[in-house]
């Protein structure tokens, strides 16, 4: 009689081990919410930055986009002082993200800056500009980081 207690004992104790695993299996197979890791904002931040180098980068009525326009007409058409300084307010009033914009030619000189400097670790995209007159190409880099 006493073989058998033991052996109830030990069945329920690997019955209880096993059952034990599924649940710490299933708890870390299980999707984490609530924390947003280093990755998830990096990706998050090159998305928008992307999207918003895209948007700007469609062509118009004209087949230019407002970059191609904004850099053949020697960076100044009016577009510093409206299209950059919406998508900043926009950008740290609803997100509490900075920018900061660059505007480099064909020889890699910096010919136009716009916000504040990016920390080390601001996520950044490129667009690439052609220029048909003459034919270069200039790229604009948008940095963003969270406040």
């Amino acid at each position: 009689m006493d073989g058998r207690g033991q052996m109830y004992t030990l069945e329920a104790l690997l019955a209880s081990l096993i059952i034990f695993g599924v649940v710490i299996f299933a708890i870390n197979a299980s999707p984490q919410f609530g924390t947003e890791t280093k990755e998830f904002t990096t990706l998050q931040l090159k998305k928008y930055a992307d999207d918003i180098l895209e948007i700007l980068d469609l062509e118009n009525s004209t087949h230019k986009s407002l970059l191609s326009q904004w850099v053949e007409n020697g960076i100044t058409y009016g577009f510093t002082d409206t299209i950059w300084k919406n998508i900043e307010q926009n950008l740290k009033n609803n997100m509490s993200i900075l920018m900061h914009v660059e505007v480099l030619d064909p020889d890699g000189k910096v010919v136009y800056s716009y916000g504040p400097n990016p920390p080390e670790g601001a996520v950044s995209s490129f667009r690439v500009v052609p220029v048909s007159s003459p034919p270069y190409a200039y790229e604009v880099r948008l940095y963003l980081w969270y406040v």
